[in-house]
């Protein structure tokens, strides 16, 4: 009687742990969207706020070119003078010039082009920005979908050892197994339910996280990933990448642009030190002077001159050793991008070529075999063959291979997202 009422118990115990390891917490699911990676890229493009920001750069270095194109202004002069007229009458003046000034070192069209290459500077930052921002959204995708196949494998996994706890209590209560059996049986279930939990609740964090990169507030919609990982074989050669990212990376672009903007901040140093000077025009009115001593009629009078700075200031030619140690610097600094890419291409390469290799292995049958020894082993136990932890040991093995073989599949795919980064190109859907 007390064996049946143990079993009794231990069934009913089971059975709403199990309805809780299917049903794990409700309440705290959030309603979710199916989404694909191609439609997840589209959505952090269109609404990413740092991409938002980054065009801002692009549009206010497009409005400093429509500012460069300005031409000089001329400059007008008014000036009255009264030379005591109404006590000793000699009368009043007035004047009116205009000057314009002219640059031998053509100020203006070196501010153009430097204005124009800023621009094109800003356009390729942004696509620098695009190409990390692209690839840091498709590792956060592959990532909440690692999360979600992990946790739907802790669920099965739940589900099948409280089917086999369950059954082990019936066999128990008809003498079928051992009350150790049974025991072990519950107790491997429950403690199942702690991976479950933990795993749900990382789920909902790596999905929730998705949202970010969007540039959307959380309004209790999560995405959920419904794509899979993007293996296939694929045959990478390393000298055709490495040509491939010095022609594409679009931060090695940014260097050889620097390079131009400190050659073109150089020009317009010079152009701003080159001989200049300012063509003047005027013209004066003077009223009679009625003076017994010195008297004179009314008359008009015309000027025209030239008016030449004295530029002592070009005497000091630190801001123009200033510009070429700064086009020297870049010069450096693209060499080092340049190294650093190449270093880059070529660990990413064998990375992805490990991680290639490592996957291929899983593919061999591995997951299958351990999935027929389980059936194998549950058979045999349940025709009393074999022993509970015999069914238990080809669980965890079957179990680790399957968690395994989704982080190869991730890793995998982040090895060919930092590959494809590295190499300036881009396939994925």
């Amino acid at each position: 009687m007390k064996k049946t009422c143990n079993s009794a118990i231990l069934t009913i115990l089971l059975f709403f742990l199990a309805t809780d390891i299917i049903f794990p917490q409700r309440e705290s699911i959030f309603p979710s969207r199916p989404v694909t990676l191609s439609q997840y890229l589209v959505n952090v493009m269109k609404g990413n706020l740092g991409y938002i920001a980054e065009q801002f750069n692009v549009s206010i270095a497009a409005a400093e070119l429509k500012a460069a194109r300005v031409f000089p202004d001329p400059e007008i002069s008014l000036a009255y003078s009264n030379n005591e007229d109404q006590k000793l009458q000699m009368g009043q003046s007035f004047e009116a010039g205009m000057s314009y000034p002219i640059s031998f070192g053509n100020k203006r069209g070196a501010n153009v082009s430097l204005a124009k290459s800023q621009l094109e500077l800003s356009q390729m930052i942004l696509d620098t920005y695009f190409q990390n921002l692209r690839a840091e959204a498709a590792l956060n995708y592959f990532s909440g979908l690692r999360s979600k196949k992990i946790y739907l494998l802790q669920k099965e996994i739940g589900e099948q050892l409280t089917r086999l706890a369950i059954t082990d209590s019936i066999r128990f209560s008809a003498g079928e197994a051992s009350e150790i059996d049974a025991l072990q049986s519950s107790l491997e279930a429950r403690s199942q339910f702690s991976e479950v939990y933990q795993s749900f609740a990382e789920m909902q964090n790596a999905l929730i996280n998705l949202t970010r990169l969007e540039g959307k507030k959380f309004n209790d919609t999560i995405n959920d990933p419904v794509g899979d990982f993007p293996f296939k074989h694929r045959d990478f050669n390393l000298d055709d990448l490495l040509i491939n990212a010095v022609r594409n990376r679009a931060d090695l672009m940014v260097a050889v642009k620097n390079k131009e903007v400190s050659d073109k901040y150089l020009n317009l140093l010079k152009a701003n030190r080159a001989f200049e000077f300012s063509l003047e025009a005027g013209y004066s009115y003077n009223s009679i002077v009625k003076n017994e001593i010195a008297p004179a009629p009314a008359y008009n009078g015309l000027s025209a001159g030239l008016a030449i700075p004295l530029k002592f200031s070009n005497l000091n030619k630190g801001s123009v050793e200033s510009a070429e140690l700064a086009i020297r610097q870049s010069q450096t600094f693209y060499e080092e991008t340049e190294s650093q890419i190449i270093s880059e291409v070529m660990q990413a390469y064998n990375d992805f070529i490990a991680q290639n290799k490592k996957l291929e292995h899983y593919n061999l049958g591995l997951i299958e075999d351990a999935g027929k020894i389980l059936q194998g082993r549950i058979y045999s136990y349940q025709h009393g063959e074999s022993g509970l932890i015999d069914v238990l040991n080809a669980r965890r093995t079957y179990t680790e291979l399957r968690l395994n073989y989704i982080e190869a599949l991730f890793d995998y795919s982040t090895a060919l997202i930092e590959l494809e980064r590295a190499s300036g190109i881009w396939d994925l859907p």
